[in-house]
């Protein structure tokens, strides 16, 4: 069998695997396992994203609240010491305005940090509600992915022989093709589901491109490997 008719038969052995493998990963159940493995990572990531920004906000909130004890010791300290100089006869009124405009500062400090606050747990309250309703549906999802995993792996075991088999078939092919040219087809199967192209009504049955005579002269004789000059194939022709 010429070389090149061997390559032709090892191309359809492959194909027939690779229409195999489709088949297998393409059931209703493969399909709907895939969506939901997708969806499970999703939930997956949102779900420690959300954890890691509640951490932060709690680790927030705790801050904002030793702040606030801070504050409201110092209000204390500050209207004690203003309580104190309206006592004192000595204590001048600008004193006691720059007493009373540090104690207003304070207030209005404590003020912004406890609106913060009261904003941070209505935005935790919101997240943990959300958080627990991801890890539901990612708990039901689960469940569901296993059952779908399982019946997966049972048309995967009904295939295997089919497989094993298309399997066989392409290694025994690839026994009676020169390695050099299985490398070639390798090289142009990058690019190409079929790298091999028959010669048909004087075009390259791969793109449809027409073909010089003098390259179809050369193909139909077998003079050396000839590559259509449009899309790369490798030109096979029947009478080989």
């Amino acid at each position: 069998m010429p070389n090149l008719a061997a390559l032709w038969e090892y191309q359809a052995a492959e194909l027939e695997k690779e229409a195999l493998e489709r088949e297998i990963s393409s059931t209703p159940a493969r399909i709907k396992f895939n969506k939901l493995h997708n969806y499970l990572i999703e939930q997956q990531n949102a779900i420690r994203r959300t954890q890691k920004e509640i951490e932060q906000k709690q680790q927030a909130l705790v801050k904002l609240n030793d702040e606030t004890d801070a504050l409201l010791s110092r209000v204390e300290l500050e209207h004690s010491e203003f309580e104190n100089m309206k006592a004192d006869a000595d204590c001048t009124a600008e004193e006691m305005t720059e007493c009373r405009e540090s104690h207003e500062r304070l207030l209005g400090e404590l003020f912004n940090i406890r609106r913060t606050i009261d904003e941070l747990i209505k935005w935790l309250e919101t997240a943990l509600a959300e958080y627990k309703k991801t890890r539901t549906n990612a708990t039901k999802a689960k469940r569901e992915y296993d059952a779908l995993k399982a019946v997966c792996e049972a048309e995967f075991e009904n295939s295997k022989a089919s497989l094993e088999a298309a399997q066989a078939r392409v290694n025994e092919q690839a026994k009676a093709v020169d390695p050099a040219l299985l490398e070639r087809y390798k090289r142009v199967k990058r690019n190409h589901n079929a790298p091999v192209a028959r010669v048909e009504n004087n075009q390259c049955s791969g793109c449809n491109m027409s073909l010089p005579v003098i390259m179809i002269k050369r193909v139909l004789a077998g003079d050396g490997i000839v590559e259509c000059d449009n899309c790369g194939r490798i030109l096979y022709g029947s009478e080989q």
